[in-house]
């Protein structure tokens, strides 16, 4: 029962750690809402997924960054939104 109680207590200990949180936020420089905004999320690790989802955004200004991630992690969760104009 001892070796159930400290196996479960190292596991809990190794499989806890702390999130790594960083975001960016970037001014628009213009006022209004002449501006499409499109947000999108991705998660690290499959290049050419996230290269063909991102390659639609070309010409799109980034605005916003956040990525979640851990140290148990080997990958991390991003959302980035992007704003243009609106095509007149």
């Amino acid at each position: 029962m001892k070796k159930l109680v400290l196996t479960a207590m190292i596991v809990a200990l190794c499989g806890c750690a702390g999130a790594n949180i960083s975001s960016q936020m970037r001014e628009s420089g213009e006022s209004g809402s002449s501006k499409m905004l499109r947000c999108i999320d991705l998660v690290t690790g499959n290049a050419d997924r996230n290269n063909a989802v991102l390659k639609k955004y070309d010409g799109w200004k980034l605005v916003y960054m956040s990525e979640y991630t851990t140290p148990n992690k080997t990958t991390s969760a991003v959302v980035m939104c992007f704003e243009k104009p609106y095509a007149e």
